[in-house]
């Protein structure tokens, strides 16, 4: 099965990073503020957990917009005020509190090169993700033409190369309420229609090449997030196909 994610909005792979990097500092500042300041070497509590509350809206407006340039820029201020605050404490001369300020400085560095990535940006954002998924059937075209009963979706054939059979791909945008966090949460519920459409085109080229569909029992119903959390070694399932 290939697949490919073929990106229609601005949020890329460093600015999901930083607004998952957000939502993981600020929830350990909130609910850790003691830990937090034996790993800086100081700091006062209330201050860390107003910081990681900070952090946590950083991280959302990061995930859930489409071009996030101004949510960007507000970690880099956000950068700016950390240092600022970890400078008073290293003035007693901790030095876990230099190594924190090292890091600090490195994520501004990421913080600001994606802020003047995204300023360069024009025209109006998207806030889908278009994703293809094509699968290689051994089968002639018009076998598999003639086969295709997936009705909701809008295929494309063509020869593979090598006379391999037929490869059959179909794309779809990937547009969740909530951005990233809506993402999540289709994956683990067993919604996410990019797993959805993988799972039938397996289905479909199980059913062309062999007149039937094996399951396993370890994911019957197809590649669910939350059946690969609790996954054991897979058995074909007795006496079911589809």
């Amino acid at each position: 099965m290939a697949t490919h994610d073929i990106r229609t909005h601005d949020r890329d792979s460093l600015a999901r990073f930083l607004g998952w990097f957000s939502i993981g500092l600020g929830t350990a500042e909130l609910v850790a503020p003691g830990a937090l300041r034996r790993v800086i070497g100081g700091g006062d509590r209330r201050l860390i957990r107003l910081m990681g509350l900070r952090e946590l809206a950083h991280g959302a407006g990061i995930l859930t917009s489409a071009r996030p340039t101004g949510w960007v820029w507000s970690r880099v201020g956000g950068d700016a005020l950390d240092l600022a605050a970890l400078g008073v404490v290293a003035r007693h001369g901790r030095m876990r509190t230099f190594g924190a300020i090292a890091n600090v400085l490195s994520i501004a560095t990421a913080d600001v090169l994606e802020g003047l990535h995204l300023a360069k940006k024009k025209g109006e954002p998207h806030s889908g993700r278009r994703v293809r998924k094509a699968v290689t059937i051994n089968k002639p075209q018009v076998e598999v033409e003639r086969a295709w009963d997936l009705s909701e979706y809008t295929p494309t054939f063509a020869n593979a190369p090598g006379g391999r059979g037929t490869e059959v791909a179909v794309e779809l945008v990937e547009d969740p309420p909530a951005g990233d966090f809506g993402l999540v949460a289709q994956k683990l519920s067993g919604r996410d229609p990019a797993t959805d459409l993988a799972d039938e085109l397996r289905r479909f080229k199980s059913r062309v090449e062999t007149g039937e569909v094996m399951r396993s029992d370890s994911t019957p119903d197809g590649h669910r997030l939350g059946g690969h959390l609790k996954q054991r070694p897979a058995q074909p399932q007795e006496g079911v196909h589809a």
